[in-house]
């Protein structure tokens, strides 16, 4: 039992004259030797890995802060505290003692801390500091109070003195953690804060987590517009912050704000997805002009066939409710002439011919001669189910009303004398409100 006590008080009073003399503070190289005699033993301990004797030769130069050493021209004290860091570093990892592994990690801290009062000026040297600060931070968070919350720092820190290389250093390692952290605290002006500046120097994979993290940053549209709304007012312009909220207020199905946002967007930036955005809203409000107007601006950006086909129909409906057939016909066959299996087409060619009829007999009652028109309707659904299998269903819904219409039998030999299979002109000889329309049918 004496035995063991003997050992142990030992062995802290080994530990607390260990610390003391780190504590301690001699300029002057040990037992009398000169400087550059000094630094070779130093020099020869670190390389060897001899950590203890490389600190009691090399410690004096951590005091006397030497900028030059006679003998040695290539001497540099920036990087002799490199060398510290990795002594003190490698002695805590050596030891068992908390007090004295405490003792060597401060140590590293403060050689960290040097550095930087005498070489900081040098942005790629305070850069480099901070990084080194920061991993430190990292690799003992553990034996450092809050060293997590302090490694953080010190990225927010490097991010902060140059973003650039924040960003690109490590291929995105501290902005990723830095985003990690402030993400799972849920720290949203600081995240946002890193994205918005790192997203111009991101690689694409270091992108495609910053879209991620973008998404996990806000919970609600609501989330999303109270960040970007500010954003907006102090820069109209501030394309993120439109797009961002165009998409929360589609969420919400705030027309209103759509409709707001959707006008600055284009403003800002006409593009097709603008263009067609607003389009849509302006026939949401029965804006009919204004729609064909956009519509025909996204027809303009728009670069394949499957969109220009589609606007051409949107302008055709736009044309259809302001009672402009003709104008609406036209558009319509523009879009056949991209795709004349387009069964969508048809069936609006149909819709068209049919609103002639309804506009034609508007202030008196339907004649037979009205009814012949309603075969050439049936005429373009059956086009549209041969050529299109996909309109199909739609199709046969609609063609039992139009044939509920058509002349009767006593319409079509007593009143017409006509008889099955006679082709008949739709034009101006069957009704003078006819006469644009052009078009030869078959009796039936």
């Amino acid at each position: 039992m004496m035995k063991n006590l003997i050992l142990l008080f030992g062995f802290l009073f080994m530990s607390s004259s260990v610390v003391a003399a780190q504590n301690e503070c001699n300029p002057e190289p040990p037992d009398g030797l000169p400087a550059i005699a000094a630094y070779s033993i130093f020099q020869s301990n670190y390389k060897g890995g001899d950590y203890g004797f490389a600190l009691k030769y090399g410690r004096w130069m951590i005091c006397a802060k030497p900028m030059t050493m006679e003998g040695f021209k290539g001497f540099n004290l920036s990087t002799q505290y490199d060398k510290f860091v990795k002594i003190y570093q490698g002695l805590a990892d050596d030891t068992t003692d908390p007090t004295l592994k405490a003792a060597y990690l401060d140590s590293a801290i403060i050689a960290l801390n040097d550095k930087m009062e005498l070489f900081g000026e040098d942005k790629e040297i305070a850069f480099e500091v901070l990084q080194q600060k920061g991993r430190f931070y990292l690799q003992n968070y553990s034996l450092i109070e809050d060293g997590l919350g302090k490694a953080y720092q010190e990225f927010q820190n490097m991010f902060d003195l140059d973003p650039e290389k924040a960003t690109t250093a490590a291929r995105g390692y501290y902005v990723d953690n830095l985003l990690n952290n402030y993400v799972s605290k849920r720290e949203r002006e600081k995240a946002q804060a890193i994205i918005n500046v790192a997203s111009q120097y991101a690689s694409p994979s270091l992108q495609a987590k910053i879209e991620e993290y973008q998404k996990d940053l806000f919970e609600s549209p609501q989330d999303v517009i109270e960040y970007y709304e500010p954003i907006l007012a102090q820069d109209p312009s501030n394309m993120e912050a439109l797009n961002a909220l165009f998409g929360a207020y589609e969420e919400l199905d705030d027309r209103e704000n759509m409709e707001r946002i959707s006008r600055k967007l284009y403003e800002v930036n006409p593009t097709f997805d603008t263009a067609l955005s607003l389009a849509d809203i302006e026939r949401g409000n029965a804006k009919y002009a204004e729609a064909a107007k956009f519509y025909k601006e996204a027809l303009s950006l728009a670069d394949n066939n499957e969109d220009k086909k589609s606007i051409n129909l949107s302008i055709a409906e736009a044309y259809i409710s302001m009672e402009q057939l003709q104008t609406a016909r036209r558009y319509t066959r523009e879009a056949l002439k991209i795709d004349d299996n387009y069964g969508l087409a048809y069936i609006k060619m149909a819709t068209i011919y049919a609103q002639a009829v309804i506009k034609c007999t508007e202030e008196r009652k339907i004649e037979a001669e009205d009814r012949i028109v309603y075969w050439l309707v049936i005429d373009y659904l059956n086009m549209a189910k041969n050529k299109d299998r996909s309109v199909a269903n739609t199709v046969n819904t609609q063609l039992p009303n139009y044939t509920a219409v058509t002349p009767s039998t006593e319409d079509k030999f007593l009143k017409l004398g006509l008889k099955d299979g006679d082709s008949v002109k739709i034009d101006g000889s069957l009704m003078e409100c006819y006469s644009w329309i052009s078009e030869t049918t078959t009796v039936r």
